[in-house]
This record gives structure tokens, sequence and C-alpha cells, in this order.
């Protein structure tokens, strides 16, 4: 086991996630992510975006983290897609090509680490439900920036416009957060006004019924339901060519939904049907910080 201290082991992840193409990157502690707000409100209020919160019933299962025994640190990259190049967030059969670079440079940072610091890692899906955890929230804990009120995560230099990526290493790491820093308490929010199906025009979640302060949108006026909706909107404008009920529709929808499996069966050489999902960024690009 090599022995270097909490301080150099960030330093040297930090550096060399940059190196490899990320934008910004920064460490949390795994006990700091398990108490935070969405680690703690998912679970009550499930994963289920068709859904404001769980049903009630005695037998629904608990929509939480499942942490590896050994995780002690989570690493947090990100890379930016600005306004110049929408097709890094655009859905193109195979995933989007954002994604990609950020499975690449994930990727190779973890072997960069496992070789140089003997320190076991655990690269991360994207889908909570598939393994992974709360990007917004490890992001906010390893100081790259705040939740915002358009329920996005706002980085000093590149405000809501930059995506996440996340492993965990069983080793301590400095932490590098959180950031004090909130450019939404004196802006006028136009991001909320941009929506274009007011997701942010009244309050879903309070307080004092889901027990914390910190709620989506950051005081709980975002409608996670109909954002969703506006989101398969968006899918079923890109599938319209391709008949409801053809193999083909559904294997797009499928791919969707799987986002990664989608990357994964292109890269084994099998076809799926040309399509581009563009997904609405509007709360997004409105947003001044980081032009």
């Amino acid at each position: 086991m090599c022995s270097i201290s909490s301080s150099a082991l960030t330093a040297g992840i930090v550096e060399k996630a940059r190196s490899l193409g990320a934008a910004i990157a920064g460490v949390a502690s795994v006990k700091s992510l398990k108490g935070s707000p969405s680690h703690r409100i998912y679970p009550k209020i499930g994963m289920n975006l068709k859904t404001h919160g769980q049903d009630g019933k005695g037998d629904a299962k608990p929509d939480g983290v499942e942490w590896p025994a050994d995780a002690v640190s989570a690493i947090v990259i990100g890379v930016e897609h600005n306004i110049e190049h929408p097709e890094l967030d655009w859905w193109d059969g195979k995933g989007t090509s954002g994604n990609r670079i950020l499975i690449r440079i994930n990727n190779q940072l973890s072997e960069w680490i496992e070789t140089a610091f003997s320190v076991k890692t655990h690269k991360l899906p994207y889908f909570v439900s598939k393994g992974g955890i709360f990007l917004k929230d490890a992001a906010v804990a390893a100081g790259l920036g705040c939740l915002g009120k358009n329920n996005l995560v706002i980085t000093p230099g590149y405000g809501p416009r930059i995506r996440f990526r996340a492993l965990l290493i069983d080793r301590q790491a400095e932490a590098t957060g959180p950031l004090d820093f909130n450019p939404c308490e004196d802006c006028e929010q136009p991001c909320r006004e941009a929506c274009p199906v007011k997701s942010f025009k009244k309050t879903i979640y309070w307080a004092d019924a889901w027990g914390q302060s910190t709620l989506p949108g950051t005081d709980g006026t975002y409608d996670r339901v109909i954002c969703n909706r506006k989101m398969d909107k968006d899918i079923v404008d890109a599938v319209v060519t391709i008949p409801p009920g053809d193999d083909a529709h559904r294997e797009v929808i499928r791919a969707i939904d799987d986002f990664e499996e989608g990357v994964a069966a292109n890269l084994h050489g099998d076809k799926l049907p040309s399509c581009c999902v563009k997904y609405c960024r509007r709360c997004e690009l409105a947003c001044p910080v980081g032009k």
C-alpha cells in the first residue's frame, strides 16, 4: 500500500483528472454524502418521476444508494457542456457524446489511482437505481458548486452548464468542499421563468413534511413530474418518424431508458436506428452564472 497523506492524495487525483480532460474535480467524504439532501429524501419520496412521492404503501421499497462497504471518499469530475456545443447533450442512439467523455475520463482516472496509489476504486454508473450516487449532492459536497433554484448545480466558472461523474475509493482523501458560494440569493431567477412547462411555479415539497430544510429546487418549488413529462415529450418528438409499436421504436425507447446500456450495445456492433433526442435545457441556459 502506498503511503501518502490525504491532502497529497486529493491534490494528485484532482491534477490527474484535469490532465485527462475534466474541467473541474473535487473530493467528498462518503460519510458527508450519506447525510446530504438527496440521499436523505429519496428513500422517502422514491425515484418514480411520474409521482411526487411514495404512494404510502407499507411495502414501498426505499430508493436509497447501495454503498460499497469499503467506500470512504468520492471523487467527482465535471465536463463543461457550453451553449456552443449542444451536441454534447444530444442522445444519439448510443448515449450522449458528453457522457462518453465522462466515462472515458472516469475509467482512465480509476486505472491511474489504482496503479499510482494502490487504492481500490469503484467506478459508478449514472443512475442510482443501477448502483450510482446522487451526483448533484456529490458535486456540492466536493466544493464544485451549490444547488441552484433551477435544481441544478451552479458552479462558479461554468454555471450549471456542466455534467458530472463520480467514483468511490477505499482511502480517505481530503475533502475539497463544501464551497461558500450562492449566486441565487440576489438573482432574479430567469431560470425559473424560462421553464416552458412551469416546473417552478408552486411549492411541491415542504420542510416540515419531509424533515429537512434543503428540498428539490432548494425550497421545494420544483415539480419533477411535469419536468419529466417534458423530457418524455422530447423523446416522443425525436422518434416520431419511427412507427409506434415497431421493433425499432421499442428498441430506441429501451436504449434511451437504459442510457449507458445503449453505449455498450453500440460499441459491440449492434445497429440502433438513427435518432437524436434534444432534451430541454432552458432553465440551465438561462442562468447568468459562468457566461
